[in-house]
């Protein structure tokens, strides 16, 4: 009987130690593994930020490198986002200068023309008629923000009930939104621009039904405008906001405030942007990252880009600047990551992830 105790006690020291030796060893690969992985994200992290010039980059594996650093550990740096956010408040201060308004507007002032500086637009006694008396936001700060992109990149998404579930959802370029389940029809703000204008609707004067009806599908949505981006751009512009006044009253017309794009596209070129203009899509997501706390971010992608590195680095560091919650399921990655072109080139990009992504940046 002794003998059975004592082999029985041996035998279970023996599976104890076996099981405390498993458990150890298991500890120690997991943390060599997260020693690696630190090392790893240390290392993308340090090429991405230290890439200053403009280049073709080898888009496959530029993408693997951005979807191994959003793999990367993170946590919320407020220091960080809050830092950012003051930086696009101090240079371009979307929150009251996105729009031409009669707040921050006086009459009898001149505009100068965003791109073309030599140009000048009085604001006499129409243009200021045309003004709303301050931005939307102006009542206080938001939450959560969707910027959604005019691409077919959200076909199949599931997208549309996370885009719907934002306090405020911006849209571009008269998008459709008839795939209610992909993109949500929730719109607070929608851009166009001339050339869409004078292509998709001439005769706008006598004949304002088709904008009006097109414009309907958004509710009371913003139509945002460049009026003073380009002198041929005016006319379009004031024509749209004269057939709106009587042909769909509800429906807001707003001009960007030439100085906010002028300065925001000076605050992007001093990172590394180098197009000649911004994208609407790169102008309104700064837009976003100011006046929003968190931003959703659903746009499409190309197979072969012209990267601007410094501008990627300067998102990635941007430490949940730029926070993105895709939807579930969101397939394709659609609504995980931000690209914006400008006249045919890409401003700066995050690549597609795995459907699980929550967040980019923020990596430590």
């Amino acid at each position: 009987m002794c003998y059975l105790v004592l082999f029985i006690l041996v035998c279970s020291g023996t599976l104890l130690s076996i099981t405390l030796i498993d458990y150890y060893q298991h500890q120690r690969d997991e943390f060599l593994d997260s020693v690696q992985k630190s090392l790893q994200c240390r290392r993308l992290r340090e090429k991405l930020v230290t890439m200053t010039t403009m280049k073709q980059v080898d888009i496959g594996l530029f993408s693997q490198e951005v979807r191994d650093l959003m793999d990367c550990p993170w946590r919320l740096n407020l220091t960080h986002r809050e830092l950012h956010r003051t930086e696009l408040w101090s240079c371009c201060n979307a929150y009251d200068r996105l729009m031409v308004t009669r707040q921050n507007t006086i009459q009898n002032q001149s505009l100068t023309y965003e791109v073309e500086r030599r140009m000048k637009r009085k604001v006499d006694q129409a243009l200021w008629e045309m003004l709303p008396q301050t931005v939307p936001w102006s009542k206080g700060s938001l939450s959560r923000c969707a910027v959604v992109g005019s691409g077919g990149i959200l076909q199949n998404s599931s997208c549309g009930a996370e885009i719907d579930n934002s306090d405020y959802v911006i849209r571009f370029n008269l998008a459709p939104i008839n795939k209610s389940y992909d993109v949500g029809v929730k719109t607070d703000l929608i851009t166009a621009n001339p050339t869409q204008i004078n292509k998709g609707y001439p005769g706008l004067q006598l004949n304002p039904g088709p904008l009006a009806e097109a414009l309907s599908v958004y509710g009371h949505a913003h139509l945002l405008l460049p009026a003073f981006s380009f002198a041929f751009g005016t006319s379009p512009c004031f024509k749209v906001y004269q057939a709106l006044r009587k042909a769909r009253p509800q429906q807001k017309v707003v001009f960007f405030h030439p100085d906010y794009l002028f300065e925001l596209g000076r605050f992007w070129h001093r990172r590394g942007q180098r197009a000649p203009r911004l994208s609407t899509g790169l102008m309104l997501a700064s837009t976003a990252l100011e006046i929003c706390e968190q931003v959703f971010i659903c746009m499409a992608s190309g197979p072969s880009l012209w990267i601007y590195p410094k501008i990627l680095c300067h998102i990635i560091t941007m430490t949940t600047l730029v926070q993105v919650t895709p939807c579930t399921p969101c397939l394709k990655s659609s609504c995980c990551y931000y690209n914006s072109t400008a006249r045919g080139r890409y401003s700066y990009m995050l690549d597609p992830v795995h459907p699980n992504r929550r967040i980019i940046g923020g990596r430590k």
